[in-house]
């Protein structure tokens, strides 16, 4: 199990950020430059990445082939093939995305992100994706969102076995199959059976922890690790028992300062 943070702290050069992602003792990270880069900037983070025993975990390809404005869809499609191509490159363990909203806003909250018809188009996207490039050295991967499938790990299971191609995989994100009461009740529950359909296809995970609001409407909120309700040793064992030395990212916190905030706890509750 490798640990490293979803964002990429300010740096001058490559061996700065790698300098920094050492000094912290991170040993995983999210790449920081996109297919756009020069090819010798990418072989730079790849080497630097490497001669401080860090590991590329995620290209990310964020970005919805379904969005209701044509043009955009048809960019969209594009970069996450690029995106794929650039993880294949650089060996990452995943390239990942979202499944892609049906609106105006990539990964926004529609109607038609449950539709039958929009699982289809994304079943054929991503077989068409993983046909076109080829990956030899990474995985495509849906990180699970509250809004859009795949939203629970049985939805997760059934579109692996829909696809059915060997380099489309799992990236997981506990947090994100909270998408009610109901999940946020029974976490423990979740967890059990996430790893048990899922594990062995699991290729990165991030690590949050939320809390529910109290009031009169259901308000389930990320906050840094240590503030919420998560089951976080519970989850690293299940990660740390997966084959492979699976990368475990912390995300979507504000600062460098909360990052390593939160670092620290799981450092003080976990031995990493």
């Amino acid at each position: 199990m490798r640990i490293g943070f979803n964002t990429t702290p300010p740096h001058r050069s490559p061996d700065e950020w790698g300098d920094i992602l050492s000094s912290l003792g991170l040993r995983a990270a999210v790449f920081p430059v996109d297919f756009a880069a020069p090819v010798n900037l990418i072989d730079a983070y790849v080497n630097a990445a490497a001669e401080r025993d860090i590991r590329l975990a995620e290209v990310g390809a964020w970005s919805s082939p379904f969005l209701t404005d044509k043009s955009g869809a048809e960019k969209a499609g594009e970069y996450c093939k690029k995106q794929l191509e650039l993880a294949d490159y650089i060996k990452a363990d995943c390239c990942v995305n979202i499944s892609g909203a049906a609106g105006e806003v990539w990964n926004g909250c529609y109607k038609e992100n449950y539709s039958e018809a929009l699982y289809h188009r994304n079943v054929e996207f991503i077989r068409k994706l993983i046909d076109d490039v080829k990956p030899q050295n990474t995985y495509y991967t849906l990180e699970p969102m509250q809004w859009m499938l795949p939203d629970s790990p049985q939805q997760y299971l059934q579109i692996l076995s829909d696809v059915d191609r060997e380099r489309f995989a799992v990236h997981m994100d506990l947090t994100n199959f909270i998408r009610d009461p109901y999940t946020f009740t029974h976490r423990k529950e979740l967890l059990k059976e996430s790893f048990e359909l899922l594990g062995d296809r699991i290729k990165s995970c991030h690590i949050k922890d939320c809390l529910i609001e109290s009031g009169t409407s259901v308000i389930i909120r990320e906050v840094p690790l240590g503030e919420g309700v998560m089951e976080l040793t519970d989850y690293l064992d299940a990660i740390k028992a997966l084959p492979g030395d699976i990368p475990v990212l912390l995300e979507h916190l504000p600062d460098m300062a909360t990052y390593e905030r939160s670092l620290a706890y799981l450092k003080g509750i976990y031995e990493l």
